[in-house]
């Protein structure tokens, strides 16, 4: 079972992953962007079906393990929400009062960021 989910993850991070340095600056050039104390999302509407998402984390969290930890946490979290996320290409910015969150906490934050993405790309497309 464990490999399973091993393959997964690796599928989620080629298919889904954003890493041309050129799309993470025109992310920021387009200034579409919501956000919290714990995270901060710039998103882009796009024409393909499949979410390409980018992950940064603040190193203001100290160690190297926690941030791979907060990363790994995130990751997950998207990953669950993938097929809400069509059309969308994201940076998803990780702030260093997140990793003070439970899971569960962290689950709501970024839940609440998607549907504020979500009805900002409705409103747009109507």
């Amino acid at each position: 079972m464990v490999f399973y989910f091993a393959v997964l993850v690796k599928e989620m991070n080629r298919k889904y992953s954003l890493k041309k340095n050129h799309e993470i600056e025109k992310l920021f050039k387009d200034k579409l962007s919501v956000g919290n104390k714990f995270y901060a999302i710039y998103y882009q509407i796009i024409t393909d079906v499949n979410p390409k998402i980018a992950f940064s984390i603040s190193k203001r969290i100290k160690t190297a393990v926690l941030r791979n930890y907060e990363k790994r946490i995130t990751k997950e979290i998207f990953r669950n929400k993938l097929k809400s996320l069509e059309n969308l290409k994201m940076l998803v910015v990780v702030k260093a009062a997140a990793n003070d969150l439970t899971y569960l906490e962290k689950e709501m934050q970024i839940s609440y960021l998607i549907k504020k993405i979500l009805r900002r790309k409705n409103e747009e497309t109507n």
